[in-house]
Parts: C-alpha cells; structure tokens; sequence
C-alpha cells in the first residue's frame, strides 16, 4: 500500500489553507496545519507544541517531528487597500518576518531534516504593481510599491536561493481569489456582504471607492487545485495563477445587486478618499505556463462566482 502523503500547510486556518484542506480530503494525506499561534494536527496521529514559523528552532522541530513531503506557505500579512497603518515600521518588520523570513526557516529546517520536501509558495500579484507590462508573465520584472509586495519577492528570491541548493521551490503568482471566507477588509467581501445587507433591508447604501478599478479575478478553491497540480510536476518553477481576464468592480457590483434582483445605482456611493494605496497599473496574469504545463481549468468563471458568493452569503445569514 503506498505510503500516506505528509502535508504541512502553513497559514492553515486562512481561506487558502481551509480550501487544501478540503481538496486534500480524498487524497490519501496526513496533515499538519501551522496557525499564527499554534500547530494543529487535523489528520495525523500525532500532537505538535505550540510555536512560531519566524522562529527557527520551531521549524527544526516541525519538520524533524513531521518529515512532511509537500509544504505549502500560505501564511501572509496583507493591508487591504483601504486600510490604515498607524505604527508602519512595526507594521513591515512583522509583514517580512511572516511573509517571508519564516519560509526562508523553513526551507533551512528542509535542507538539514528532509531534502526531499517540495515546497509551495504562496506570492502575489502585488510583486507586479509598478511595472508598465500590460500582461504580466513568470518573466516580468518585479517591481512591488508596497511591503506586502517586497516581503513576497523576498520570498520568492529565498526559494530561488534554496532550489539551486536542490530543493523543489514553486513559487505561485496568486491574483485576487475570492470566496465566502474572504476577510471583511477586502472590497470583494465587502460588496457581497453588504449588497445582501441591503437586500435583506439592513442598509440602505454601499460606499465604494472606484467603480472603474480593472481586476483579475478568479475563485480560490480553483486557484488551490492549482496550487496542487505545481507541486505535481516533474521539476519546479514560477507560476502565474490568475484568471487571465479582466473585470471592474462595477461588472462585480452589478452582477451582485442583479442576482438579488435590485437596481444596483440605486444603492451605491463613490467616495474617493475610501482608497489609501493605488496601484499604477492594471494586473493582469498570463495564466498560459498554468493552462499547459499543469492542465489546469478554472471550474466558474468571473459572473458565476460572484453569483455564487452570493447565494452563499444569504444562505449563511
């Protein structure tokens, strides 16, 4: 019988680790999950001390004491675009400790412990915000105008480091992937919980910031499967996970009120000053090394999932 597949995600509790989880369900694997405060053994007969991936002696441990095969990094700390930083030094050693010194601890641990781990990183888009290229690939140039976007090419550059030393380092380039468990600061959330606040008579307006603004935009749960298939290939690489289309957040706004069956203009307020950070170009993916390579197929396109998003919002209400 063949062995069970060890899994350790880290950043388990979020949307991206919910939804491998869920994948992973009929795979055959043992898993461990890694939180900001603890470790959690979900499937695997095993108990695990609390701890802390910036925290190398922590990571010693985990992989001493789980040996796992496959490694995702999903943990990640992200300011929304209308989110307010007050203590920013504070703000950006903690962003890079996460997003990318507890992986390059990790990598460390794997290198002395298990070699034979592959590891997945999860980065971002972000690593794109000031280039000039329309249609970005595995090959453009990184250029991030924020932390959150430096401490991901951080990341990437310490997988970089690690696979010349032999590891199996992907680096997957996460576009916007919505759900249901999206957190409330991220525009997407917030039209989708409020549209239904509207609907249900909570409300009577939702304010937003652009209505022109131009995302790529897909549905995690696809975005894990791809995730997945990167760490199924025979050699690892860069890859960019997005839907390769573009949508504004009126198309979002619009298809959402009229699956509830109201008017959306009736019920939305533009207020500019909403928006604390900007972007200087359009991020759109090139998903083409995915679509080939892996043989990945999104499973909804852009006005079912936000279709979806809300039938699953007023169920759940």
């Amino acid at each position: 019988m063949k062995d069970r597949l060890k899994v350790l995600i880290v950043g388990s509790e979020g949307q991206d680790g919910y939804y491998l989880r869920q994948y992973l369900k009929d795979k055959n694997c043992d898993i461990l999950g890694i939180t900001s405060q603890k470790s959690i053994s979900y499937n695997f007969d095993g108990s695990f001390k609390t701890g802390n991936i910036t925290d190398s002696d922590f990571c010693d441990y985990i992989i001493n004491e789980f040996l796992p095969d496959d490694i995702y990094y999903f943990a990640a700390v992200h300011q929304a675009s209308n989110e307010i930083i007050l203590d920013e030094i504070n703000f950006y050693n903690t962003t890079i400790n996460v997003n990318a010194n507890g992986y390059l601890n990790l990598l460390q641990a794997s290198l002395k412990i298990k070699p034979s781990s592959k590891f997945f990183y999860a980065s971002s888009s972000h690593i794109f915000a000031k280039s000039a290229t329309q249609l970005q690939n595995e090959d453009t140039k990184y250029e991030p105008n924020s932390i959150y976007g430096v401490s991901k090419v951080l990341g990437m550059n310490f997988g970089d480091l690690y696979k010349d030393k032999g590891l199996f380092c992907v680096s997957g380039i996460f576009y916007n992937h919505e759900s249901p468990l999206r957190q409330a600061k991220f525009v997407s959330k917030k039209i989708i919980s409020q549209a239904v606040d509207i609907y249900l008579k909570k409300r009577d307006k939702l304010v937003l910031g652009n209505l022109d603004a131009k995302i790529d935009w897909g549905y995690a749960p696809d975005y894990i499967e791809a995730a997945y298939l990167t760490l199924q290939q025979n050699e690892s690489s860069k890859y960019i996970i997005s839907s390769g289309k573009l949508s504004c957040i009126k198309d979002f706004v619009s298809i959402a009120f009229t699956e509830l069956g109201l008017n959306w203009e009736n019920y939305i307020e533009v207020n500019q000053n909403l928006i604390q950070k900007q972007n200087t170009t359009i991020l759109l993916g090139d998903n083409n090394k995915l679509i080939n390579n892996c043989n990945w197929k999104p499973s909804v396109n852009f006005e079912e999932m936000v279709k979806l998003l809300i039938q699953t919002e007023i169920s759940e209400r």
